[in-house]
């Protein structure tokens, strides 16, 4: 499995082209390449050739990510019973599942919150499970960080599908440390050894998507193959607190406890909890 290296085009970039631009990005904001004019459209690095009501069309269009294609565009996105989609941000750009953004965006960007999740582990070195791989931001980051081994777990591979599209996951595919293994974390940590991990990764849906992953059952899965001493980050976000005065993390903080993690502090600024096996 590898990163298509197609063209991307956002309707940003599009707007650029047709008031004059000619070197853009063209990977979603990693590098710049030229176009060149070519009759009533423009010539991409690859061949593709773009007509100027093309971009006029896409240029108009939702934020999305759109793909050459026997000179047309099309958006980056899958619909089956779910409709998943790469939404461009001023950084890495996020997945939408259903019109549900999967990273924060306000205030920051989707690579620099997934820093900011592995920086709170004071990851060095040493094993990770990443319990949702998504657009693989968090492993990559754990893997930047010198992680020895990655084992990122993703339930749907039309979200694989998704990042082997998005540069920005590159080196999800092509790093030999970062393993994927598609399917179920609820079942498939129960295949996994125990005390192997240094660091645990837990960055699920929203608890009304998946609550089999805020379990008990789950949690002392988690325990279970965490070294003693290991830290565990768990992203519970604030849904529905500021309109049902609903808090999901004092559930959270009571089932990691009784699952037998110590220590468990909450961290405005990422939005999860970090605790560790005793």
């Amino acid at each position: 499995m590898g990163v298509k290296s197609l063209p991307l085009i956002t309707p940003e970039v599009a707007r650029g082209i047709l008031k004059g631009e000619r070197r853009v990005s063209l990977d979603l904001g990693i590098t710049h390449a030229l176009v060149e004019d070519h009759g009533d459209g423009v010539l991409l690095p690859d061949g593709s050739l773009i007509g100027f009501d093309e971009l006029e069309r896409v240029a108009e269009r939702e934020e999305a990510v759109y793909f050459p294609r026997e000179g047309r565009l099309y958006m980056a996105a899958i619909s089956d019973d779910h409709f998943y989609k790469l939404v461009p941000t001023r950084g890495a750009p996020t997945l939408e599942i259903d019109g549900i953004r999967m990273h924060r965006t306000k205030g920051t960007t989707p690579e620099a919150d997934a820093e900011g999740k592995v920086e709170s582990l004071r990851l060095n070195g040493g094993n990770v499970l990443d319990t949702c791989t998504g657009l693989g931001y968090t492993a990559i980051a754990s893997a930047e960080r010198g992680a020895s081994l990655v084992i990122s777990i993703e339930l749907r591979c039309q979200v694989l599908m998704m990042a082997e599209i998005n540069p920005w996951s590159r080196r999800l595919f092509e790093d030999p440390g970062i393993h994927l293994l598609l399917g179920d974390s609820y079942t498939l940590i129960k295949t996994l050894p125990p005390e192997f991990f240094h660091y645990i990764i837990h960055d699920p849906p929203r608890i009304s998507h998946a609550g089999q992953l805020y379990s008990l059952d789950f949690y002392m899965s988690l325990y279970r193959v965490l070294k003693p001493g290991g830290r565990l980050f768990h992203y519970t976000g604030e849904p529905g607190k500021r309109f049902r005065r609903l808090d999901i993390r004092k559930g959270v903080m009571r089932r990691l406890r009784s699952s037998g993690f110590k220590n468990g502090v909450y961290l405005e600024d990422i939005m999860g909890i970090i605790c560790e096996k005793g």
